[in-house]
């Protein structure tokens, strides 16, 4: 398989420039990269896809493309300064901000951003996981959410991280499996359908739902967790062998993701062609029912289950780094701090969960907000993959920093769209 990474080996990959490094793709470890693919195929990216294709069709899979390219080159930023510096994101965040005025409010922030942002969240993700058994199994919902919030507590307990890793890339790639295959099998309904719901549109009409799919792709904390993530994985290897693994891996995750967000998509157009009055997830799940009688149901409820159970596993993982970095405290998974961080989140998400009415309102309102904050953020992480923090082999180069602000300047636009629409 090949994977092209522009701008100075970020999109660089061959089957011959891997196989020539000492065989690396024989010596690939999936990891870090599935945790990245695991926090944004959630409920929330369930309900956005959903949403935006039954009441826009096809028309916004540009937003996705644009989701993926921005979440590549991102996350190899991020993974990029943690490994050269074998520091944790926002332990650089606060380093570079040190002796600032701005230094300060920055890392509170972010504090803010990830601590309250993963606990709405995490809502979002036990309520997934919740909905997703009860229309498959008929399971009490509130049963389902308390058993998640409990594995989910488990596992940070007891740390076990190369579990954890396993238990994330088999559920994501049945459900991404599972999407993708309806996706295909569906697609032919596609065709009969008028061409304003197939062409592009990249009018402002639908300018909250292209943020909500940025936003349940690009997740900030998405950056600090594989930062952390990937410094642990590979640590005691060279960074050049390091930053390889790494980029293949996170580079397969994520192509997989947004080939699942699309496929959400797809089998959303295709199987709600029209305006329906109820949530666009439920009419997707009666219109599978009707194309698959008796196992429809079972099948994107037992999606939706494992979407939710593998976001609710890395969001509270990946609040205990962000703000156990941020504080200055350690951030070993087996640190008091950090589990308390963790299962914080865990619990306020798992009690919004059980009683919050509209969880899918509380999930897209927390994408849009995502897509809002990530200018700022990928603002920052440019500056610091370009500061003096990074030895200077590993700093970004022209080509890097063009893209970088090319990016930068999307989401600008997209999110100053987006406020100008608010206030104005």
């Amino acid at each position: 398989m090949a994977v092209v990474w522009a701008a100075e080996n970020v999109f660089e990959c061959s089957n011959g420039a891997l196989l020539n490094e000492g065989g690396l793709f024989m010596r690939l470890r999936i990891g870090p990269g599935a945790m990245v693919a695991a926090a944004f195929i959630g409920p929330g990216t369930i309900t956005t896809a959903s949403v935006a294709g039954a009441t826009t069709g096809i028309t916004l899979i540009w937003a996705i493309a644009f989701s993926v390219f921005a979440t590549v080159l991102l996350q190899e930023l991020a993974v990029r300064s943690a490994l050269a510096t074998d520091r944790d994101l926002a332990t650089l965040i606060r380093d570079f901000g040190a002796g600032y005025w701005w230094g300060a409010p920055l890392l509170l922030l972010i504090i803010l951003a990830v601590g309250v942002g993963n606990a709405a969240y995490q809502s979002g993700n036990l309520s997934g996981a919740g909905i997703g058994l009860n229309t498959a199994l008929g399971t009490n919902f509130t049963s389902v959410v308390l058993l998640s919030a409990t594995a989910s507590a488990i596992l940070i307990v007891i740390n076990r991280y190369r579990l954890l890793e396993r238990i994330l890339v088999v559920l994501v790639a049945a459900m991404g499996l599972l999407f993708t295959g309806l996706a295909i099998m569906l697609a032919p309904l596609l065709w009969v359908q008028p061409e304003v719901r197939l062409l592009p549109d990249f009018s402002y009409a639908n300018l909250t739902l292209v943020l909500a799919l940025i936003g349940t792709t690009v997740v900030p904390y998405n950056l600090f967790l594989h930062a952390t993530a990937a410094r642990q994985h590979w640590q005691g290897s060279s960074i050049g062998e390091a930053l390889k693994g790494a980029r293949w891996e996170s580079c397969v995750a994520i192509l997989f993701g947004g080939v699942t967000t699309t496929a959400i998509v797809v089998v959303a157009a295709a199987l709600v062609p029209n305006a329906v009055d109820q949530p666009a997830i439920n009419a997707v799940i009666e219109a599978i029912e009707v194309q698959m009688p008796g196992w429809g149901v079972m099948i994107l409820g037992m999606g939706l289950f494992a979407a939710g159970l593998t976001s609710a596993i890395a969001a509270p993982v990946a609040a205990g780094w962000t703000i156990c970095g941020a504080l200055g405290w350690s951030v070993d998974p087996q640190s008091l701090r950090f589990k308390l961080v963790a299962l914080t989140v865990v619990l306020i998400g798992g009690l919004f969960a059980v009683v919050t009415s509209r969880p899918s309102a509380l999930i897209l309102t927390a994408q849009v907000t995502n897509a809002l904050l990530l200018p700022l953020i990928a603002l920052v992480l440019i500056m610091v993959a370009n500061s003096s923090l990074l030895p200077s082999s590993y700093r970004n180069n022209v080509v890097l920093n063009a893209t970088g602000i090319a990016v930068l300047v999307a989401m600008t636009l997209l999110a100053g769209g987006k406020l100008f629409k608010i206030l104005g």
